[in-house]
């Protein structure tokens, strides 16, 4: 589980750092031929994981319900975000994990609720899930780095 987090961090400081790199501007715009943008990608992927983990576990998601509203699957960008939401949200990034750790270490994942994501791959365990948020990590990421190119 340990390699998972340090995985898991990592893929933190990337989202991070496109957050920093990237204007405002840059990080609302969605380019010609995309449905999303660099910011909509990494809140995407941050309440994906709080879903998978938190929330298929009976736990209270650490983020905002109308962050999970405005960003679980199936969503898109509706409105241009604010210097602020960007500040919170790479702030949340990082206090979200450092949570998550003080959760997997005392115990707080008691239950699992297993579910089968649109790729068709079973989680049936919090194991389970934290490997498929690495995987769809990487899928986002990915989706970044060509976001980039054009905005």
């Amino acid at each position: 589980m340990k390699q998972h987090l340090s995985i898991l961090v990592h893929n933190r400081a990337i989202y991070s750092q496109f957050l920093k790199k990237f204007t405002l501007d840059q990080l609302n715009k969605v380019p010609d031929g995309f449905n999303n943008n660099i910011l909509w990608n990494v809140a995407h992927s941050l309440v994906t994981q709080q879903l998978l983990i938190y929330s298929l576990s009976g736990v209270k998601p650490l983020v905002s319900e109308s962050w999970i509203d405005s960003y679980r699957k199936g969503t898109k960008p509706e409105a241009e975000v604010t210097q602020e939401f960007v500040d919170a949200l790479d702030a949340a990034l990082f206090s979200t994990f450092n949570q998550l750790e003080v959760d997997l270490d005392s115990g707080v994942f008691k239950e699992f609720n297993p579910y089968t994501t649109s790729t068709k791959m079973h989680i049936d365990s919090i194991v389970t899930a934290l490997s498929f948020v690495l995987f769809h990590d990487g899928i986002h990421i990915g989706s970044i780095l060509a976001l980039a190119k054009l905005v």
